[in-house]
């Protein structure tokens, strides 16, 4: 049976209730403002407040709120048929909640540090001054030939070397049959590891760079097509992503930490999962 009720009245009082609920698996607190009663499991107000965050509903659309909470209302009608045939307790499923229930534990971890701990000025600073020293005042453009291994780059680009092949020729070859050859980019010195960014700021344009790029996609022979004078950016206009790159750093070393402080006791040897 379903429970009517005005929606301005969660808007002013912020309660409405058919009755009380149980614990849906602990996630329901007691404080929790129940909106209604689906076959006895609750649909709350934050359960509400969630969804309109996540679909960018207001609160004065009224008329959104309510197709959310019909939403909701039909996920828990749903949800409640599933645990009458014993679904919520296959091994599959209560793998799958927990982990989304960890996950969503970790963001909100995350979000805390971050909120208690920002990036300061003088970090972002810092790490501005370091990167456009280390980008140097040229950039370059660059062309690439794409090898699934290191041994298929490094021979190619010895055999470059001693004037058996050109560059040319190979990137020929290569789009005909049907490899990897990447149009030329513009970047600088302080977008590559140490070692090809010194041998970039010292090569011209039409110079192979001694020593293949490893990137996810492969690996990389590269030839310097041009260079021109860098255009640094100014600190205002990248302080967000040296922001975003200092928090992940930050979070990544807090995520190293927590394990290395984790009591972890082993119960089964991997060798015995099946």
């Amino acid at each position: 049976m379903k429970c009517s009720f005005p929606f301005y009245l969660i808007l002013v009082f912020g309660l409405v209730a058919c009755g009380s609920g149980p614990d849906d698996q602990g996630l329901i607190d007691t404080d929790d403002v129940i909106l209604v009663l689906v076959d006895g499991q609750p649909v709350t107000l934050p359960m509400l407040e969630f969804m309109m965050a996540s679909r960018g509903v207001a609160e004065d659309d009224h008329d959104g709120m309510r197709e959310l909470l019909d939403e909701l209302i039909r996920l828990q009608a749903v949800a409640n048929a599933a645990r009458a045939e014993n679904l919520d307790r296959e091994p599959q499923v209560r793998a799958r909640r927990i982990i989304r229930d960890l996950e969503t534990l970790q963001l909100r971890y995350f979000d805390k540090v971050y909120h208690d701990h920002p990036p300061t000025d003088q970090e972002i600073e810092v790490i501005y001054q370091a990167q456009v020293e280390r980008a140097g005042g040229r950039q370059y453009q660059i062309e690439s030939l794409v090898y699934a291994t290191q041994s298929e780059a490094l021979t190619m680009l010895a055999r470059m070397d001693e004037g058996l092949e050109s560059f040319t020729a190979v990137a020929e070859a290569t789009r005909a049959e049907g490899g990897q050859v990447d149009a030329p980019v513009w970047i600088d010195a302080g977008q590559v590891p140490e070692d090809v960014a010194a041998l970039l700021r010292s090569a011209e344009a039409g110079d192979l760079v001694g020593v293949p790029l490893q990137t996810p996609g492969g690996w990389r022979v590269l030839r310097v097509v041009d260079t021109r004078p860098a255009d640094v950016p100014a600190l205002d206009d990248v302080r967000e992503g040296i922001a975003r790159h200092l928090v992940r750093q930050r979070l990544e070393a807090l995520v190293e930490d927590l394990y290395q402080e984790a009591e972890i006791t082993p119960m089964l040897p991997l060798e015995e999962v099946e």
